[in-house]
């Protein structure tokens, strides 16, 4: 587990994203090494990175964070050029966690890294109050996801498997943003490209609960939110899409064990 803070974390003046000049190139030698750690992060185009004389064809989603002591080259093709993200930096005290890290990973694109380094970069321009605080956290987060990508901290099972979890698992946020409408199986199976039934299947098997049962759930949790919040009951059954008080009342008692007006009170 990670216990690198941004306050460890040193900035320096070297970042930024960029597409590589068509004749750009970069080697360090082997008397003047990497003195700091520069994370690199691959968001088009094709090349090639040699580190410690370990060979890497480059393109999109690669990454790399680049260690102290590090000897690096790397080239691209002309016609199709680098654009890279590389953000420069150093850290305070213990520095076993970030030289614990793989020195090179592809990202899923899954992954929110990309709007992370952005806005690192956004940020880091900016002489907003706080700028410096917010990119130390940014980093913290794209080194986290980076963490991530390790072998050892990827879900066991073949990439469809995971494909269909984050399908499944989209699904039920989409569910619980927005409890009160009426979603039908229909729809979410045409949504998660599946058919009803093997999406009601899935579902259940991933989620641990049918999708009808999730689907009341969800609605209910957030019925019992409104309540506490000072709706009353007939106000938080036609928000929820209930026609029926006295149904909504039947349905939030067999799922809490409450009739609604007792949670209100």
């Amino acid at each position: 587990m990670s216990v690198f803070t941004s306050q460890a974390i040193q900035l320096n003046p070297y970042f930024g994203k960029v597409i590589c000049e068509v004749n750009w190139k970069w080697s360090s030698r082997e008397d003047d090494p990497f003195q700091d750690f520069d994370f690199w992060y691959v968001w088009d185009g094709e090349g090639e990175v040699t580190l410690n004389s370990k060979r890497y064809p480059v393109s999109s989603g690669d990454c790399f964070l680049f260690k102290p002591g590090d000897l690096t080259s790397a080239k691209h093709n002309p016609e199709r050029p680098l654009t890279v993200t590389f953000i420069h930096f150093s850290a305070e005290g213990d520095h076993s966690y970030p030289m614990s890290l793989p020195s090179f990973v592809h990202f899923d694109p899954a992954e929110f890294h990309e709007s992370y380094l952005d806005r690192f970069v956004q940020v880091r321009h900016s002489e907003a109050y706080g700028q410096e605080d917010e990119a130390k956290t940014l980093l913290k987060l794209i080194l986290l996801l980076f963490e991530r990508q390790a072998p050892d901290h990827q879900p066991q099972g073949d990439p469809a498997r995971r494909s269909l979890n984050r399908v499944m698992m989209d699904i039920a946020s989409h569910i619980r943003q927005d409890p009160g409408r009426q979603h039908s199986i229909q729809e979410l199976a045409k949504e998660a490209h599946l058919s009803p039934r093997y999406f009601s299947l899935k579902f259940k098997e991933i989620m641990g609960q049918t999708i009808e049962s999730y689907l009341i759930q969800s609605r209910i949790e957030r019925a019992s939110y409104l309540l506490k919040l000072g709706m009353n009951v007939s106000e938080v059954a036609e928000a929820l899409g209930y026609r029926s008080i006295y149904f909504f009342s039947r349905q939030f008692k067999k799922v809490t064990g409450t009739n609604p007006s007792q949670l209100r009170s």
